[in-house]
This record gives structure tokens, sequence and C-alpha cells, in this order.
């Protein structure tokens, strides 16, 4: 699973430092994970809720606390993510891969990426 982290991570880099004009991939990096891994969260919540069956609800939000949470979240994901050195590693571990592996990796990433991002979603239209 590191591994596959490792790998989010580097493709995720590179895709960010290829667009033109754009000279923040760090940032691009760590606003990705934070979103999925909120998603992920999101989904965990659901599938707890739904184990119970009880009434449980989600407390009402102001957006301004779901935006400083957010904020706060990105934040604690650049402290616990990155790491210039060990994110220049990746970058040389993975930079030999083949194009089957290329292709295969991409495939991978996305497919954790678009899951991660739609799966509350999902469970909220099965769940009702």
């Amino acid at each position: 699973m590191r591994q596959f982290y490792k790998y989010i991570i580097y493709r995720l880099y590179t895709w960010a430092k290829n667009i033109r004009g754009d000279n923040t991939p760090v940032f691009n990096v760590i606003i990705t994970l934070a979103f999925v891994h909120y998603m992920q969260i999101i989904t965990a919540l659901m599938i707890m809720k739904s184990m119970l069956r009880s009434k449980v609800t989600f407390p009402r939000l102001v957006p301004e606390y779901v935006v400083g949470f957010a904020i706060l979240f990105s934040i604690a994901h650049y402290f616990l993510f990155y790491n210039k050195k060990r994110w220049a590693s990746y970058e040389k571990e993975f930079k030999d891969e083949s194009p089957e592996e290329r292709r295969r990796g991409k495939i991978y990433v996305l497919a954790y990426l678009i899951g991660s991002a739609f799966s509350p979603m999902i469970l909220a239209l099965l769940f009702g």
C-alpha cells in the first residue's frame, strides 16, 4: 500500500509539473490528496451510519466552518505528506517505468481518484 501511495504522489506531481504555466505542483498534489481523503472520511461515516442503522444525523455546518476545516485539513496534509527530498526520490524511483507500466499505473491512479471522489455520491444513491 505504501508503494501505491508513493506512486500516486509521483503521478500527481508529474501531471501537475507538466501543466503549462503552473508553478505550484506541490499545492495541486496536496489539495488533490486532501480532497480525496476528505471524501474517504465522508464515505467511512456513511458506511458506519448505515451499519449502525440508527438515526445518526450529520450536524448542519455553516459554510465558514466547512471552508475553515478544508483549509486546516489541507495544511495538515502539507505537513504530513510533503517532503522535498522524499518526493524527489519518488521521481527517481519511477522515472524508468515502461510505457505499459505507465499506462497501467495511470489507470490505477485515476480509478483511485475517481472512485474516492464519487464514492459518497454512489453510497448516497444506494442507501438513500
